[in-house]
């Protein structure tokens, strides 16, 4: 909104998740559910059906009319059925429309219902035909160009020569291929975005970049929260060894200062020690942890850690997340756990902490936008995948890759056009 002018007094931009909550919230009875203070996102099914109920009523659809001349849903070909039926109710009381690409959807996965192009999206919202029109790249027209005309090739299952586009073709080396790439690229002007497939790889290819990319994670991303649920209900002993290995997992250079058989020392309420002056802080914090757990004692014990020598963070999302729920746990006096969920509902609302230098996977760039794009290894994805990753580069696209031509992509979950 901001690129095209649009003031914001005009506009409001929210998900839909964020904004069934808050109908439900100011219409409990309308909406026929017992709603929580804070959102409990595991069950925003039932948010979304509740919202859809309330938004069938007459004050509901009349307030609808005086607050919003048009609606419009956004990435529509990953829209929740239920979801979608919260928006079906909302265009009865408001003119709605809904944008999406059936070529972009990557919610088919875990027990998830997207919406089918077919069954559920024209019979209530009629297709409007619109050509391609690449318009994210006006520095790269060719790559624009070359995008619309492989998505016959993805959504029909043909293989994909990467020879006759714009890109820049990588051939795979060895291991460290991408290394070299992704360390060229931070010379590069603007945002650069490495795109792995899932969690793990994103997290070793960081760490074999020492920290100069960041890990973008989910917003419900389970490392913190299952770290955060340690350090409630666990002992001491155990809640010292989880956040070592936390910070080694989300760290590079940390491993040397704390090898496995002292974690295991410190796991088990063992002697743990270091004659090296320089880490005799950071063990003394994490001893403080050990025989006392307390907001104070962890925060301190992380900051030591993160000032050792030759450690970088890359899970740098993941590391604010945890120190951020620590520091509201000590200032409110409630769990980590609860601290956390605080957190993650901000974030939802003040979107995320800027980077231009990142490590993601398709699943969470999608809808975004960068300047420039590597894609470790595009012979993981399914079709949907490779568009939305081939698509993120404004300025350029680089693949790595063991040949020119990829075999042809599986379309996950049947979506239709």
């Amino acid at each position: 909104m901001a690129k095209f002018e649009v003031p914001r007094d005009q506009v409001v931009v929210r998900t839909i998740d964020s904004w069934a909550f808050d109908l439900i919230s100011h219409f409990p009875l309308l909406a026929e559910l017992d709603v929580p203070p804070a959102p409990d996102w595991d069950r925003s099914a039932e948010y979304h059906r509740g919202a859809a109920t309330a938004a069938q009523s007459k004050a509901v659809r009349k307030m609808l009319r005086l607050s919003y001349d048009i609606v419009l849903v956004d990435e529509y070909q990953d829209c929740l059925i239920d979801q979608h039926g919260l928006v079906v109710a909302v265009a009865k009381a408001v003119p709605t429309t809904v944008l999406g690409d059936p070529l972009q959807s990557l919610f088919n996965f875990g027990g998830n219902q997207p919406v089918d192009w077919a069954t559920h999206v024209l019979p209530n919202f009629p297709l409007v035909e619109v050509d391609y029109r690449p318009r994210r790249w006006p520095e790269n027209e060719a790559l624009g160009t070359w995008l619309v005309e492989i998505r016959e090739n993805l959504l029909h299952g043909r293989p994909i020569d990467f020879s006759t586009g714009p890109i820049a073709l990588v051939r795979r080396d060895d291991a460290r291929t991408f290394v070299r790439v992704c360390f060229r690229a931070l010379k590069l002007d603007g945002a650069v975005a490495v795109l792995g497939q899932f969690r793990n790889d994103c997290v070793s290819a960081a760490s074999n970049l020492q920290g100069t990319y960041s890990v973008m994670e989910a917003i419900d991303e389970k490392v913190p929260a299952k770290l955060a649920s340690t350090i409630d209900t666990k002992p001491a002993a155990q809640v010292a060894k989880a956040l070592v290995d936390f910070a080694i997992n989300a760290s590079a250079g940390l491993a040397g200062h704390i090898p496995s058989a002292k974690r295991v020392r410190l796991g088990n309420g063992q002697t743990f020690t270091t004659t090296k002056d320089e880490l005799k802080s950071a063990y003394a914090a994490i001893n403080n942890v050990r025989s006392k757990v307390s907001p104070t004692a962890i925060r301190t014990a992380l900051s030591e850690i993160a000032a050792l020598p030759g450690v970088t963070i890359h899970c740098r999302e993941a590391w604010y997340e945890v120190t951020r729920s620590i520091a509201v746990a000590e200032t409110d006096d409630c769990t980590v756990a609860e601290a956390l969920l605080l957190t993650r509902n901000h974030a939802r609302v003040a979107g995320r902490r800027p980077s231009d230098r990142i490590v993601t996977r398709p699943l969470l760039a999608k809808g975004l936008e960068y300047d420039h794009v590597v894609i470790l290894d595009p012979s993981r994805y399914s079709a949907q995948e490779l568009y939305v990753a081939l698509s993120r580069g404004a300025r350029s696209v680089t693949v790595i890759a063991d040949s020119p031509v990829l075999a042809a992509r599986r379309v996950a979950g049947g979506s239709s056009e």
